[in-house]
């Protein structure tokens, strides 16, 4: 190595480690580099300088006496701790979202914004379930293709996308104008407006059915004042079943009314009368009548009176199929 490359190359191997939360001894590093331990010792006052002039976190780097070694000092305001980085990892192996390869790679980069003495406790409370982690059957690499779809809604390009649509014979082509990706019940979804029709309410593309994409160079104006807002239609929707928006009312005497609020941020309680709790929501499309179903014999939907029948005649086809003699 030359000789004038041996200094930057030691503050930056310093730098990653100190980054990393590392512990570093003078003499360790001296040994390593082969020099002496003040020529380390003026690294870590080079390092310290920069720190101080150009890093906006106001990190430092002094010296633990107990542990005999130099740290670089976290701002808990700027850095993850143990007890978040546990958090989300769980919610990241409960989503399933990614492949095994994917989930792995993002735990070990997760768990390296802990500090090191955590490190190991972190891994040891999350090994069972990464070793049994089951993804979604359809998983697929999903992290490029969501910094693509997301960079074409900022810059509003139109996309160009091949969907393996259910049901269709084949793979169907639409030009789109891409308007968010959110994360829904274990999947990642493109929201969209098609290029040439007006808009009413969101199209919907389930990201590991797009075979295919292209940004292309057209783009698309947004009315700021009109603007899409996936935080209020997130509110609006049940299990990504995209359609009109339309108000429900329904009766509900089940267990937990809070249960019902959690589900359906927009729902309000218009009355109640002991246990049974009048309810009324605003959402999109066909995806409450899922969620009511699912309620059994809980719940009794009082408007519209379309889906009121709807849910009747659902109601007779199940009783068909379990009075079969």
């Amino acid at each position: 190595m030359k000789k004038s490359l041996r200094k930057p190359l030691r503050i930056l191997s310093l730098y990653e480690r100190l980054s990393r939360g590392d512990l570093v001894r003078k003499q360790e590093l001296a040994d390593e580099f082969g020099v002496d331990p003040k020529t380390i010792y003026y690294d870590i006052r080079d390092l310290r300088a920069y720190l101080s002039e150009l890093d906006s976190t106001s990190r430092d780097v002094t010296f633990d006496r107990k542990k005999q070694g130099y740290l670089i000092e976290r701002d808990c305001d700027n850095w993850l701790e143990e007890t978040e980085v546990l958090a989300l990892a769980k919610v990241l192996l409960e989503s399933r979202a990614f492949t095994k390869e994917e989930t792995k790679k993002l735990l070990d980069k997760l768990i390296m914004q802990s500090s090191p003495e955590s490190r190991k406790t972190i891994k040891d409370l999350i090994a069972n379930e990464l070793i049994h982690y089951v993804p979604l059957e359809n998983a697929q690499p999903l992290i490029e293709k969501i910094w693509d779809l997301c960079g074409a809604i900022h810059r509003q390009q139109i996309v160009e996308i091949i969907y393996n649509k259910v049901g269709a014979e084949k793979p169907v082509k639409r030009n789109i104008k891409p308007l968010s990706v959110i994360f829904s019940e274990y999947y990642f979804y493109l929201l969209a407006a098609m290029e040439d029709r007006e808009f009413a309410f969101p199209t919907i593309y389930r990201l590991d059915r797009i075979i295919d994409y292209t940004i292309t160079d057209r783009k698309y104006k947004v009315i700021y004042a009109e603007r899409f807002e996936e935080g209020i239609f997130r509110k609006q929707v049940q299990f990504m079943q995209s359609g009109e928006l339309r108000k429900v009312k329904f009766r509900f005497w089940g267990e937990s009314i809070e249960a019902i609020l959690d589900r359906l941020p927009t729902a309000r309680i218009l009355s109640q009368e002991g246990d049974i709790y009048t309810v009324e929501a605003e959402v999109f499309g066909r995806g409450i009548l899922m969620w009511l179903l699912s309620q059994g014999p809980t719940v009794e939907i009082l408007a519209p009176a379309e889906l009121r029948s709807e849910m009747m005649e659902k109601i007779s086809a199940m009783s068909r199929i379990y009075n079969r003699t």
